[in-house]
């Protein structure tokens, strides 16, 4: 029993410590373009977590895509720039996409929306 309880234990840390690590990455660690600007000032990235649908396990990429992308107001910024940065499928089921804070406000309502947190860049300290 206290076998069972620590394997759970170690594998609930390991899988938050990889989330935290997906989250908080460096863009350029998780094939994102690090150097690419914001496309306007009022778009933010975030990273969208979403409730997979019953059927999640046998869709495909292109399946996928689209039910991320119906989560959207549109497929592209006012700037013309692709709103979805990066999609996720293995740890977990969601997007980093460019949003402004009115859009996942009303993305938050949707069916299926999870949960969402602002990307960000922890940087490592050393003592």
């Amino acid at each position: 029993m206290a076998m069972a309880s620590a394997f759970i234990v170690a594998t609930v840390l390991l899988c938050s410590s990889t989330l935290l690590f997906l989250c908080t990455a460096p863009s350029s660690f998780r094939g994102l373009h690090a150097a690419a600007p914001s496309p306007s000032s009022k778009y933010k990235k975030y990273i969208v977590f979403l409730t997979p649908p019953p059927d999640a396990a046998a869709m495909d990429d292109d399946a996928r895509r689209s039910w991320y992308q119906s989560f959207l107001p549109s497929n592209l910024t006012d700037s013309g720039e692709p709103r979805i940065i990066y999609t996720y499928k293995t740890l977990f089921q969601g997007f980093a996409a460019w949003l402004t804070e009115a859009e996942l406000d009303a993305m938050s309502k949707k069916p299926g929306f999870s949960s969402w947190y602002p990307e960000i860049i922890l940087h490592p300290t050393t003592l």
